[in-house]
């Protein structure tokens, strides 16, 4: 059983979301910040195939955020126990209805009569909905069947770039039927299989493995499109995504930190205008630590 090595450290609550976000930014295989529940203290960590690797990543690591503790933690950690230490982190979320609860505590936690539940394991790699960005489509997922109760039926819903299939699971919960989910990761969309082999009891989604431009390939259309995905996507990759949502339709980005929303809503507007004329926009945004969202509604 190999080994790995473990950093952790505790950080104030204030440089949680910057260091988040950065990690976001750069895709970091390594690093990470847990907080057990909402009033505890949160926890930097990374894991590294060795200590070299763990002290380099460190040194990298603290010439952009200069008042990083001045002690980890640093410990030797087996893989199995990795993979089962972490779901004590990962906590029920709920908004309204909708309920989302880690597998392994199916058995521990019941949701009230008559909501919409998805059981999910994703491990650390694909997100549980614990993100604030996966909150804030979730969010909007919610608002539009409140918007259109007699949508679930015929509407069709589009997860693109779906991760662990966490919204579009929850969009099945929900009563949608008919939901495609897409990720270029072969690897999320095994996640996804096995999410949903997770949940017998939900209407199983389309998942495919595909990019913006297969996903919403052959004209594709959604009257609702989430997409979680990062600005440095959703910015030069915007023309499936505008093209890709129906007349009448709405359009809810995620992934996008606060600094960066102007940016992303003005290059929407823009595009929609030049790709669509034709349409009016309506445009909303919502923020979530450092995170925000945008949901351009069409007529």
């Amino acid at each position: 059983m190999s080994q790995q090595i473990e950093l952790r450290a505790g950080i104030p609550d204030a440089m949680a979301d910057p260091l988040d976000a950065y990690f976001c930014e750069i895709e970091t295989p390594y690093w990470g910040i847990m907080q057990k529940e909402i009033t505890d203290p949160y926890e930097l960590f990374g894991i590294f195939p060795d200590e070299a690797t763990a002290k380099e990543q460190l040194s990298a690591l603290r010439l952009e955020f200069k008042d990083l503790p001045k002690h980890f933690e640093l410990k030797q950690i087996v893989d199995a126990d990795w993979q089962n230490a972490y779901k004590e982190f990962v906590k029920p979320w709920s908004d309204r209805q909708l309920h989302w609860i880690p597998l392994w505590e199916r058995e521990n936690i019941s949701a009230p009569e008559g909501s919409a539940v998805v059981y999910l394991d994703a491990g650390m790699a694909f997100g549980t909905g614990a993100h604030e960005t996966t909150r804030l489509c979730a969010r909007r997922l919610l608002d539009y069947l409140e918007a259109n109760p007699q949508s679930p039926h015929s509407h069709q819903i589009i997860d693109a770039g779906c991760g662990s299939g966490v919204l579009a699971l929850s969009a099945s919960a929900l009563g949608f039927q008919k939901i495609y989910g897409f990720d270029f990761d072969p690897e999320a969309i095994t996640v996804c299989h096995s999410n949903a082999q997770e949940n017998k009891h939900l209407l199983k989604p389309d998942f495919a493995v595909a990019d913006l431009e297969i996903g919403f390939a052959g004209g594709r259309q959604g009257e609702l499109v989430l997409a979680n995905i990062q600005t440095d996507v959703l910015i030069p990759h915007c023309d499936p995504l505008i093209n890709g949502v129906k007349a009448e339709g709405t359009l809810a980005l995620s992934g996008i930190l606060v600094k960066e929303l102007e940016q992303v809503r003005a290059h929407y507007i823009r595009e929609f205008t030049a790709q669509r004329p034709q349409v009016t926009l309506a445009v909303d945004s919502r923020q979530d630590g450092e995170w925000g969202d945008l949901m351009f509604k069409l007529s």
